[in-house]
């Protein structure tokens, strides 16, 4: 009976560290891992769930964001392709900027009131450095230069006449859609990747994202967004501006113009299937007003929430079902 018994607990102690060792290894299977950090001029983060190895990935999918930053896209780090070719109106690049920036001319195509080459505006308005109010005369002249800008791009070399690239209205997308690329080639199949105003999110799982109130604080939602499987970009006239005699100029300038938009418009949320293009929409939607933002977001089968001045929200059909308001003071209208 004494040995049945020590057999027993020896049985008994096999099979609880079995149980142990199989929670333990299932656990660290499943974990779920989130990064923060911060990468062309906003905060970034990345959520990876179920990954064995999620922290790494986390990590390595920031990187992936820094990297095209600071060696492509950024205008404020000198030695970026962006900036050199801005510089010095030539530039040897590879194949990854080649294509991305004949994509960019592409979609600066679709829309008279966008423009990649936004930098002469940006410095000539200030936004960032407290704002200045052009004169008629300063607008004309740079109306004309917009006019004269052409980007060149041929195998493996760029020419930039007379003009000045920013992608601030594409950059934080194509970072956010190349985070996620390698995500997906990793075979990760849960995560959601934040760079400023734009998210990616992967899995038939829905992610809520919140829609923020113009009219708040940073933190503040008037909605919420059931998201699958897209990414989803957010342009406002709350983000950077400046007030001069009780009127607002913010950081989203109309080509035709060459001032910032003025409209009935403070923010455009784009849900699409690339970060380039829904934040490439955000801003163009906002740029050429309603009418025209709605035809040209079902150019691309993209869905749009448009938040107007006096709270009223146009929302595509097909987000009617995803998105829960959750301040009665915006009212909702369905685009049909």
């Amino acid at each position: 009976m004494v040995k049945k018994s020590k057999n027993l607990l020896i049985i008994s102690a096999v099979v609880l560290v079995v149980v142990i060792f199989t929670v333990s290894l299932f656990s660290s299977m499943t974990n779920d891992a989130e990064a923060s950090n911060f990468a062309m001029g906003s905060p970034v983060d990345i959520k990876v769930y179920g990954e064995k190895d999620g922290d790494a990935l986390c990590g390595y999918a920031i990187e992936r964001i820094k990297f095209i930053d600071n060696v492509y896209l950024s205008h404020t780090i000198s030695s970026s392709a962006v900036s050199t070719l801005n510089r010095d109106g030539k530039l040897t690049a590879d194949k990854w900027l080649g294509d991305y920036l004949t994509e960019c001319v592409e979609l600066s195509a679709k829309s008279d009131s966008f423009t990649l080459f936004s930098g002469d505006m940006k410095d000539l308005w200030q936004i960032e450095n407290g704002g200045y109010v052009p004169t008629d005369s300063e607008i004309a002249d740079l109306l004309q230069k917009l006019e004269n800008t052409e980007l060149i791009i041929n195998s493996n070399e760029m020419t930039l006449q007379n003009g000045k690239i920013d992608l601030g209205a594409l950059g934080k997308g194509t970072a956010c859609g190349e985070a996620i690329d390698y995500l997906k080639k990793q075979n990760v199949e849960k995560a959601l990747v934040t760079v400023g105003g734009s998210i990616g999110a992967i899995g038939d799982e829905s992610f809520s994202i919140g829609v923020r109130n113009p009219f708040g604080g940073q933190n503040d939602y008037f909605a919420i967004l059931n998201a699958t499987n897209c990414f989803v970009s957010t342009s406002g006239d709350y983000e950077k501006f400046f007030e001069r005699d009780g009127i607002r100029y913010s950081h989203i300038f109309d080509a035709t113009t060459g001032k910032p938009v003025q409209n009935d418009i403070t923010s455009v949320t784009v849900v699409a299937e690339s970060g380039t293009v829904s934040d490439f929409l955000s801003t163009a939607i906002f740029a050429e007003g309603i009418e025209n933002g709605i035809k040209l977001a079902d150019e691309f089968g993209a869905e749009v929430i448009i938040v107007k001045k006096d709270k009223s929200v146009l929302v595509s059909k097909g987000l009617e079902n995803k998105l829960t308001i959750n301040d009665n003071s915006f009212s909702i209208s369905v685009i049909e």
